[in-house]
């Protein structure tokens, strides 16, 4: 096996054979699950051999490694899901806001009630400004009691600070 740069901590390790490294995918693969013992069964070797590749080829970091991987990669997906279903919904609510100024622009005004035009107005702003992440509504409550605050983040910080742990882990597997 060739030296590779900057190798994944879950790929195949220099000098490991190729039957320690299925053994690893096996067991990399099985998610929370993941157990010697099964590895054992369903491979057929023993779980001393399969202990022995464990230790010697690091493979409790390197599911950790793969975890925070794939953990990383499905937030990333889900951000981009949400980034997409975003832009959808914001065409569906400027496409239904043209077609109900073309409706108006069609009609008599005089048939129309004011109730009507604010009414279709008010729907496709608050269509808009929902799909646009924006609020539709704003509230003000008082009381007399403590205040707490609450702290949100986005996907972003999540998607970031995986970054920097899968680096600083890729980092220490370099220096081995």
């Amino acid at each position: 096996m060739s030296k590779k740069q900057n190798l994944a901590p879950y790929e195949r390790r220099e000098g490991e054979s190729a039957k320690a490294f299925e053994a690893f995918v096996k067991y990399r693969n099985m998610g929370i699950e993941r157990s010697l013992t099964k590895v054992s069964q369903e491979l057929g070797k023993s779980t001393t051999l399969l202990s022995r590749w464990s230790s010697q080829w690091d493979w409790v970091e390197r599911v950790k490694a793969y975890d925070m991987e794939m953990d990383r990669q499905a937030l990333m997906q889900e951000e981009k899901k949400r980034k997409e279903m975003v832009k959808r919904h914001a065409a569906l609510a400027t496409s239904f806001q043209s077609k109900v100024l073309e409706r108006v622009r069609n009609l008599n005004p005089a048939e129309l009630s004011t109730n009507d035009l604010i009414r279709w107005f008010e729907i496709s702003v608050k269509i808009e400004r929902l799909s646009r992440g924006e609020p539709t509504d704003i509230s003000s409550h008082e009381h007399g009691g403590e205040v707490s605050q609450k702290h949100e983040h986005s996907f972003e910080e999540d998607i970031e600070k995986y970054a920097e742990m899968y680096d600083q882990i890729r980092g220490k597997e370099k220096k081995s």
